[in-house]
């Protein structure tokens, strides 16, 4: 069996999202809980991580300075959390988008959720935006450790033949994605 997989890619960041089923009911008069079509359905529902530094996510600072900040200094990073209805592919508003779609062995997939619970310093969230919780990481945030390595790192673990110099920068990260063959 496996376990389908997308990587969201946008200008600046990247995303992991996993599957996670949610039953959508409605009441239909006195016949009790049904699905959309009358019968008990479901819909897909991600559960999306993510990796970013804090200063520029949570706390707004951005520009110039924040960019050398969050790139030349190691800094805090935060994992974020997110269960959504659609994927960040989807939602964000920083194009050029992609989504990567893979399927993984269920052995893949525990490694992945593991590695994904390892960077998490603590459960405690330091910061919540809609339906996102953002938590302390375990390594520093810098230009040799950002999302698309956190992303790249995620994939290996789950048994996907991506090189770590591959997430250097969205570009290189994007032609490393296109070049994996989806294991079946």
């Amino acid at each position: 069996m496996s376990i389908p997989i997308v990587v969201s890619l946008d200008a600046a960041h990247s995303m992991i999202a996993l599957p996670v089923e949610a039953p959508v009911f409605q009441v239909r008069g006195d016949h009790g809980v049904t699905g959309a079509d009358g019968a008990p359905g479901e819909r897909r529902v991600y559960e999306e991580w993510g990796y970013a530094e804090r200063a520029w996510y949570l706390e707004k600072r951005q520009g110039f300075t924040g960019v050398l900040r969050a790139l030349l200094w190691p800094t805090e990073g935060v994992v974020e959390v997110g269960i959504h209805e659609s994927i960040w592919a989807e939602r964000t508003q920083k194009p050029p988008v992609e989504a990567f779609r893979f399927q993984i062995s269920e052995v893949g997939y525990r490694s992945l959720r593991s590695y994904l619970r390892a960077t998490i310093a603590s459960e405690e969230p330091v910061g919540i935006v809609g339906n996102s919780r953002f938590c302390v990481a375990l390594p520093s945030y810098h230009l040799f450790h950002h999302c698309h390595h956190y992303t790249a790192k995620g994939l290996r673990e789950a048994g996907l033949p991506i090189p770590m110099w591959g997430a250097l920068n969205r570009y290189i990260f994007a032609k490393q994605l296109r070049r994996i063959i989806p294991l079946s």
